[in-house]
C-alpha cells in the first residue's frame, strides 16, 4: 500500500506541471541550503578549533533566529507579502542566495556567516514558507493531498543530497570550500526562474 502511494506521489510530480516545478523549486532551495550550511561550517572550522566555542556561537544564531522569526511572523509576514506578492517573493529568495554565496567567495568570514544564517533561516520560515503554502493551497484538493507532503519531505532530502554531492565534486576537482559557492552561483538563477514559473503556472501573483 505504501509503495503505491509512493508511486501515485511521483507520478502526480513528474505528470502535473505546476506540481512538478514546485518540486523541482523545494530540490533546489534544500540543494542550495545545504551548500550554505557546508561553506559555513567550513568557514566556522577555520574561525575556532574550540568545539565549545563553535556549539555555542551555534545555539547563539538558532537563539536569535527563533527571536526574530515569531515577531515577524505576526507581525510583517502578512504585510510582506500582501506588499511583494508570490512572484516577487519566490524570484527573490534565488538574488539572496546569489548575494549570500558571493559574500561567501569574496569575505569568508564568521561576521558573513552569521548574518547569513539568520537572514536566510528567517526568510525561509517567515516569508517564504508561508508564501510555499499559499501556492499549495492554490492547487485543486486531490493534488495538494497527492503533492504537499511527498514535496516537503522526499524533495527535502534529495536536496540535502544533491547538495552534499555538489561538495564533494567541487572538493574532488579541487576547488577550495571558499569558492565552491561560486559554483552554484548559476543554480540560484536557476532557482528564481522556478519561482517565476510557479507563479506563472498556478496564476498566483
Amino acid at each position: 500500500m505504501y509503495s503505491y502511494c509512493l508511486f501515485v506521489y511521483i507520478k502526480n510530480a513528474i505528470t502535473k506541471q505546476d506540481i512538478r516545478s514546485i518540486a523541482i523549486y523545494v530540490w533546489l532551495f534544500t540543494g542550495l541550503m545545504t551548500v550554505h550550511w557546508m561553506t559555513a561550517i567550513s568557514i566556522i572550522d577555520a574561525w575556532s578549533s574550540n568545539s565549545v566555542e563553535r556549539i555555542a556561537l551555534f545555539g547563539q544564531m538558532e537563539q536569535l533566529v527563533t527571536i526574530l522569526t515569531l515577531p515577524t511572523q505576526l507581525l510583517l509576514t502578512s504585510i510582506i507579502i500582501n506588499f511583494l506578492g508570490v512572484k516577487r517573493i519566490l524570484f527573490l529568495y534565488g538574488v539572496v542566495f546569489l548575494i549570500v554565496f558571493s559574500a561567501y567567495a569574496i569575505s569568508p568570514t564568521i561576521s558573513i556567516v552569521i548574518f547569513a544564517t539568520v537572514f536566510l533561516r528567517l526568510f525561509e520560515y517567515a516569508i517564504n514558507k508561508p508564501t510555499r503554502e499559499i501556492v499549495f493551497s492554490h492547487l485543486k484538493e486531490n493534488d495538494r493531498y497527492k503533492s504537499s507532503v511527498f514535496i516537503d519531505t522526499f524533495c527535502s532530502r534529495l536536496g540535502d543530497l544533491s547538495g552534499s554531492l555538489f561538495i564533494t565534486f567541487g572538493s574532488f576537482i579541487g576547488v577550495g570550500f571558499s569558492l565552491i559557492p561560486l559554483l552554484a552561483l548559476p543554480i540560484t538563477g536557476l532557482f528564481s526562474y522556478f519561482g517565476i514559473k510557479i507563479a506563472k503556472e498556478t496564476k498566483i501573483y
